[in-house]
């Protein structure tokens, strides 16, 4: 069986983590059914951006450009992407937008066709654009397409029409589509709200051999947080959590690992209500550095302000850890009472007498239980069975 993936959000050099979450199912399915094939359509993402009001960003991708070739199959982790480069612009703009994505990914659908034979079945991410673009090339080739939503909220504000309901492309994706999946279920219940097709729910999926549980060190108890240091993260209530608990500094740390636009201004807030001394910022963290930093520390705590699933959420169990979350809209479908608490978005006083609660009664979460929970629900093999059996249905062998 050959899977054509339409990423609308992929990893690039840009931005090194966009959409991991697709590459790793794809991985995963590759890996765990060798029956299919997974054929991933690429052609740069952020890399061939074209931002007309940011000139040095601009030239980047020019030069970007400049240096690639067309018509590309690699192989990367037993998943095969075809590439063929994209300046992407506004759509505003004369020959910008989603014509040029239509026409680079039906580049490549002809490239994986002449490499791999007919192909049996799209799978796009995300309904716009990669939803848009699914549906025009499933019906251009005669082949089913299925559409994974990962969007939140859903869906964002710049795709809303005059009248408030979700502009014609992503109603057309999720009308037409063979298959329609949600990653959550606050997800699927916020697309059917707009009178969509109900999804089915399929999480995302944590490769379980990477994240493993371990003892913490050190003597302080430690929580962490791993995550972009933006505004939707949550970060500013965090830290005024940690002041209303005020724990001493001598045996507590919280561990705040990840890079974004708002790092300078948390860590003056922290300066500011006095808990500087207990907030260890640790900047950018690798995909390779990430299952160190959940193995050794006692809690993990992130308190978003809006999660479509929330990935870190699962690598935490995944490690055996307890969890503490937000109802954010992702988190509700991760954490339960055996591997975690949850408290209502911006409720500081909630989020510090919670971690304090948890600090009091850590030893009570078992680790092998929570991991089990996981491997249940989040673990390639059980996301895997769900997919492919989706995959199956659809496809006449």
């Amino acid at each position: 069986m050959n899977v054509l993936v339409i990423p609308s959000w992929y990893p690039s050099l840009t931005l090194p983590f966009s959409g991991i979450f697709i590459k790793e199912q794809a991985d995963a399915i590759a890996s765990l059914c060798p029956d299919i094939r997974m054929i991933v359509s690429t052609w740069g993402f952020d890399d061939g951006s074209v931002p007309v009001r940011q000139p040095r960003r601009a030239i980047a991708s020019l030069k970007w450009r400049l240096a690639q070739k067309h018509d590309q199959v690699r192989e990367r982790d037993g998943v095969w992407e075809v590439f063929n480069p994209c300046l992407n612009w506004s759509g505003r703009l004369a020959w910008g937008g989603m014509r040029r994505l239509i026409e680079v990914n039906r580049r490549n659908c002809r490239l994986a066709a002449a490499r791999f034979g007919k192909l049996d079945l799209i799978h796009a991410h995300v309904s716009y654009p990669a939803g848009h673009v699914a549906r025009i090339l499933a019906r251009e080739i005669g082949v089913p397409f299925i559409l994974t939503e990962h969007m939140g909220p859903f869906p964002f504000p710049s795709l809303l029409d005059a009248t408030g309901r979700p502009r014609g492309e992503i109603v057309g994706a999720f009308n037409h589509a063979a298959a329609r999946i949600a990653v959550s279920p606050p997800l699927a219940a916020s697309i059917a709200s707009f009178d969509l097709p109900h999804p089915m729910v399929i999480p995302n999926l944590v490769d379980e051999r990477r994240f493993v549980p371990g003892n913490p060190s050190g003597e302080k108890f430690a929580f962490l947080t791993l995550c972009a240091i933006t505004e939707l993260k949550g970060i500013d209530h965090l830290i005024k959590a940690i002041a209303v608990w005020d724990p001493p500094a001598a045996r507590f740390e919280f561990r705040i690992g990840g890079a974004g636009p708002m790092r300078k201004e948390y860590e003056e807030l922290a300066r500011q209500l006095g808990v500087a001394d207990r907030v260890r910022w640790i900047g950018a963290v690798s995909r390779e550095e990430a299952p160190a930093l959940f193995r050794d520390c006692h809690v993990y705590v992130m308190p978003s302000r809006h999660e479509t699933f929330g990935i870190v959420y699962a690598e935490a169990i995944a490690s055996g850890k307890p969890v503490i979350a937000t109802r954010c809209g992702g988190p509700e479908s991760i954490v339960n009472e055996s591997n975690g608490r949850m408290v209502d978005v911006g409720d500081v006083d909630a989020l510090a007498s919670t971690m304090q609660w948890m600090e009091e009664n850590w030893s009570s979460f078992s680790p092998a239980a929570i991991r089990e929970d996981f491997e249940k629900r989040f673990s390639r093999r059980a996301v895997v069975e769900q997919l492919s059996a989706v995959y199956r249905s659809l496809v006449v062998q």
